[in-house]
């Protein structure tokens, strides 16, 4: 998946700028908790197997995400997350406008 994949809009309810914000957001939080370059997270990209976040960087990741878009992300959710486009989706859905 590439750039204009990004831009074309994953989730129909929001703009291509505010999908590729939020992706752009969420791969600089990775880089800061992980150390992940930017350059190598894509929205295919698996946080284990592709990213190898450890689990206590996916929490830190969770809370971060919480903190910087005004959402609350359950337990139970936060399981179902596999890749960076599964955050950004969730996030999309239910950040505070």
């Amino acid at each position: 998946m590439q750039l204009n994949d990004l831009k074309s809009g994953f989730n129909g309810d929001n703009t291509p700028d505010e999908n590729l914000s939020v992706f752009a957001s969420l791969a600089q939080i990775l880089q800061d908790i992980g150390g992940i370059s930017k350059e190598t997270i894509s929205p295919e990209s698996r946080f284990l197997d592709d990213l190898a976040v450890s689990s206590l960087n996916f929490i830190e990741l969770i809370v971060t995400v919480e903190d910087t878009f005004g959402v609350r992300i359950e337990d139970t959710e936060a399981q179902d997350f596999k890749t960076v486009q599964d955050v950004v989706d969730f996030i999309n859905t239910n950040k505070e406008s």
